[in-house]
């Protein structure tokens, strides 16, 4: 199953110029949106999703099943606040038997409402609108809606060789920004280019403070005019567009469709001066937000840097070995709030591990502090990751005595050792039930190694635990208000990372992670984030939201023979369960 990615050419001043789409370059050949054919091999979280509950109840022989429509960049699940379909987006339906088994694709304008067979008719309040359809398979067909539909609460059937879907629900409304992403899953880096090198943003063409980048998505809103026969650029100055790059907000010079497409929209910033390897960037459309991705931005040249984590050096060695070789050991002290019940589970452990280029281009992990993020749940199976033999075990010495740390389970790869402190729990391979916890000191971790990690020793302080100090006056969450965090016993040079999380129906929903300094002592979680958070369900466990406020430090260094990058660090958990976002 894949996803086929959107071809653009800018709206540039001087004329139209080709850039990158997700993951590839594409020829100089001027084209419009039909070469959306270009395959990307990358499964779609939804669409799996989809399929699998599809799967429980069979199709009858050539019955159209629609069982999803979505904007066709951020992927966001139609429950979240932020996932309707805007007027004028370009959006993805999954399903069964809704089009050809080989791909068929729109090759020219005018755009059809009919390709190969498969058409798609929208209905809101009475009003009928037939969809332009860009390309159609049998589980996914993508189409542009078209910018006169009215907003409100509609259907969507799909029909193909003159069978008809059972319609389905969707929402249409003015603004629904998304943002493409490298990975197609509307996550991670996002697809932004320099509109005057055609280049696409990396960890390796990195932008720099004060340059221009396009971000590509769709949903901004309605233009006038017939989407199907033409490009329709133009900037659409009478929408308030706002464009944070983390956490602060970026100079919008153009926002509007782009030159080559229906349906896609491009938002030309000014590079504010913050720097990383993934800085979070989210794009807020009349008051609704949309996916978070994340961009490259290095202080010089064209290789980015995180404090503790990736240098250009780094990336050149990545670049050159198709990857890195990384090591971690950690502490983990987490204490939980459940109702009345309270409780305190600890763990140790070490991973060695290897990280594909390509998986490395394609994440996002290290935190900026003032930044935050939100993801939507369930996401797509992370890639397999590969295990890099360090020996039988690792040894913990520590202010409880000396521990063993060894493969988790039978059958678990050497290259990942674990052992949990969890009160209460014996008999269990791994785990201390005996009340022994984690304590306040010095730790010192020694592994002989094996075949592909070097002997090591490495070590840290765990300090006094986290206090979150207004821990107990929160129990439900206005996301329309911001959220003020507040702790003590952090230290500098220590982040601290604000995680909620709310689901909207069980196993589904968005989490937000906000980061700062841990010297700071405080922090407030933006309005424009949490209202990309679900209102929580409840069920006979309470309201189904939590939040939690985490320490963390890491000293980088454990670069044993084998490994090119690694570190030690802690995190200082305190999570609260039953946590109402309304």
């Amino acid at each position: 199953m894949e996803r086929f990615p959107v071809l653009c050419w800018t709206h540039a001043g001087e004329g139209l110029r080709v850039v990158e789409t997700p993951a590839r370059a594409v020829s100089a050949r001027r084209t419009s949106l039909l070469a959306l054919g270009r395959l990307l091999k990358r499964v779609s979280t939804l669409m799996v999703f989809g399929l699998l509950l599809l799967a429980h109840s069979p199709r009858a022989e050539g019955q159209v099943v629609l069982s999803a429509a979505v904007n066709g960049a951020s992927y966001l699940y139609s429950s979240l606040p932020n996932g309707k379909l805007a007027q004028g987006v370009l959006f993805i339906a999954f399903g069964q038997g809704m089009g050809p088994s080989v791909l068929a694709q729109a090759s020219s304008f005018p755009l059809p409402k009919n390709l190969s067979g498969t058409s798609i008719r929208v209905t809101v309040g009475g009003t009928n609108v037939d969809c332009i359809v860009l390309y159609t398979t049998a589980t996914q067909v993508a189409g542009v809606l078209p910018s006169n539909t009215p907003p409100g609460v509609g259907t969507m059937v799909v029909t193909y060789n003159g069978q008809v879907s059972a319609p389905l629900n969707i929402t249409v409304v003015a603004h629904a920004f998304g943002i493409f992403a490298v990975n197609q899953g509307g996550n991670g880096p996002g697809v932004l280019t320099d509109p005057f090198t055609n280049v696409a943003n990396s960890l390796v063409t990195a932008a720099n403070a004060t340059n221009i980048l396009d971000i590509w998505g769709t949903g901004l809103g309605a233009v006038i005019g017939d989407e199907g026969a033409g490009p329709l650029p133009g900037d659409l100055t009478n929408v308030n567009v706002q464009v944070f790059v983390g956490g602060q907000q970026a100079q919008v010079q153009y926002r509007g469709r782009s030159g080559c497409c229906a349906g896609v929209d491009q938002i030309r910033i000014v590079v504010p001066a913050i720097f990383g390897c993934y800085v979070p960037v989210y794009v807020v459309v009349e008051g609704v937000v949309s996916n978070f991705i994340s961009v490259s931005i290095a202080q010089a040249g064209s290789l980015c840097s995180d404090p503790g984590g990736y240098d250009p050096a780094l990336l050149q060695l990545a670049q050159a070995n198709g990857g890195l070789r990384t090591a971690s050991v950690y502490l983990n002290r987490m204490r939980g709030y459940a109702q009345t019940l309270e409780f305190q589970t600890d763990s140790a452990g070490a991973s060695f591990v290897r990280i594909p280029l390509q998986t490395l281009l394609m994440s996002g992990a290290a935190p900026v502090a003032g930044s935050c993020q939100v993801v939507q749940f369930p996401l797509a199976t992370p890639p397999a990751l590969s295990y890099l033999d360090a020996g039988p075990q690792v040894s913990m010495n520590s202010p409880m005595g000396t521990y063993s740390l060894a493969p988790p389970l039978f059958g678990s790869p050497v290259g990942l050792y674990n052992i949990t402190f969890l009160p209460g729990v014996t008999g269990v391979p791994g785990v201390v039930g005996d009340g022994t916890l984690l304590q306040t000191g010095h730790y010192t971790f020694t592994g002989p190694g094996g075949s592909q990690v070097g002997p090591f020793t490495t070590s840290i302080d765990l300090p006094t635990p986290l206090d979150w100090t207004n821990r107990t006056s929160i129990t439900t969450i206005n996301r329309s208000q911001p959220l003020t965090i507040t702790w003590t016993n952090g230290f500098a040079g220590a982040m601290v990372a604000i995680v909620g999380q709310s689901q909207v129906s069980p196993g589904v929903g968005a989490a937000f992670t906000c980061w700062a300094n841990a010297a700071a002592g405080s922090f407030t979680v933006p309005a424009a984030v949490l209202s990309a958070v679900p209102p929580s369900y409840s069920d006979s466990t309470g309201a189904q939201g939590n939040l939690s406020v985490i320490k963390n430090y890491y000293v980088s260094g454990l670069v044993p023979t084998g490994i090119d990058y690694g570190g030690t660090f802690f995190g200082d958990t305190i999570n609260v369960s039953a946590v109402a976002f309304q």
